[in-house]
């Protein structure tokens, strides 16, 4: 499969769409990002039919574009019924017409993909192609890219797969293998980081299908409810079950929204039989304020980020269920503050990273795999 359309990219070509914007109060809601500041209007491209198949694969897609600030591109995601399933959003930052080149990752069950360009001051789009790309192709896309960045400086627990042995066992066997992401749109940042295909290249007899199971702003206090817990969680049938994001403690106090993410693994764990994993907070908000000179970060000092964890509890807790918590949270933060970049370098929007973010968080996921070697 391999689909292309020449020239300007307007709505004007053969089953292109424009939606213009409308913000209430300056926001609008997307089902898999939560509400958030407007970001303009959408040219959607026409659907470009990938099937549907038996695990995700990879797809390469490039493009030329002008942006007089920065501005969104992204692909909506189609179930073969047409439903819409958790999408992915970059950023193409402000600056004269270029080549723009990525790679995404689209799970098994997608069957349609449209690619669009979003900003509030009219971002211009030329020459959009879409084709097939192999996992060794996208890890090396993942390396140029990161080799452009300040490294992560981070070493995980050699013992970080200890209660996941059958996740590290699928990982050295080639045994297929469901990993089911739970979470908001920062778990969705996550699942977007293409660790998938360093996992992949890291592990290459591994067999894993990755699901992303999310809803923007959500955390397990949602999740918990019994008819979200069956649609979210048990019907993705997985054989590992990730728990993360920033939006686990958007409601309520702090003991009540971490009873609630042991509450989904406890659950998961015992009914469904499936190994879990909880994620702390990865890399979102810039909490350095104005400052973004480098130096050292601690959770001690870092307010903001503290409120989305509550590991005097989740940890304990987490430990009675025989489930491992993986730290996202302070090598994401550690790599930040050392960094010296302001936060326009790395995220999308205030909120969320860009491509340069999601490789950071990527690393950090990717350099806990690659501990499954010494279980």
């Amino acid at each position: 499969m391999a689909v292309e359309f020449t020239g300007a990219l307007t709505d004007k070509l053969p089953g292109w769409t424009f939606k213009a914007s409308k913000p209430r109060d300056g926001l609008v809601y997307n089902e898999f990002e939560g509400y958030y500041p407007d970001k303009g209007g959408k040219l959607s491209s026409a659907p470009i039919k990938i099937g549907v198949r038996p695990a995700g694969t990879f797809f390469r897609i490039k493009f030329e574009a002008r942006a007089p600030e920065r501005s969104y591109w992204g692909v909506d995601y189609f179930d073969a019924d047409g439903k819409l399933l958790p999408d992915y959003y970059g950023v193409i930052h402000a600056g004269p017409r270029a080549d723009h080149e990525f790679i995404i990752y689209a799970m098994g069950m997608v069957d349609t993909i449209r690619v669009f360009f979003q900003s509030s001051r009219g971002i211009e789009a030329w020459n959009l192609s879409v084709q097939p790309a192999t996992a060794a192709e996208a890890a090396l896309w993942c390396d140029k890219l990161y080799g452009t960045l300040p490294p992560v400086n981070f070493r995980p627990p050699a013992d970080s797969f200890r209660l996941l042995p059958r996740t590290a066992g699928a990982l050295r066997s080639g045994k297929p293998w469901r990993v089911v992401m739970l979470g908001d749109s920062i778990i969705q940042d996550t699942f977007h980081s293409l660790f998938e295909a360093l996992v992949k290249r890291a592990f290459p007899k591994s067999n894993l299908d990755y699901i992303s199971s999310v809803r923007g702003s959500t955390g397990c206090w949602f999740y918990r409810r019994p008819e979200n817990f069956k649609a979210y969680v048990a019907d993705q049938k997985p054989d590992l079950l990730i728990i993360g994001g920033i939006s686990n403690y958007h409601a309520g106090e702090k003991p009540v929204n971490t009873a609630a993410i042991l509450e989904v693994a406890g659950r998961a764990k015992k009914e469904l039989g499936c190994e879990v994993l909880i994620l702390t907070a990865a890399l979102s908000l810039d909490t350095r304020g104005k400052d973004v000179s480098p130096r050292k970060w601690s959770l001690e000092t870092d307010a903001v980020t503290g409120k989305q964890n509550d590991w005097e509890r989740l940890y304990p807790g987490a430990a009675k269920l025989a489930v491992p918590v993986w730290d996202m949270t302070t090598p994401c933060y550690s790599w930040l503050y050392a960094s010296g970049k302001p936060y326009e370098f790395y995220s999308r929007d205030q909120v969320h990273s860009g491509e340069r973010g999601k490789q950071i968080i990527g690393r950090v996921l990717f350099s806990y795999f690659l501990t499954a070697d010494s279980q």
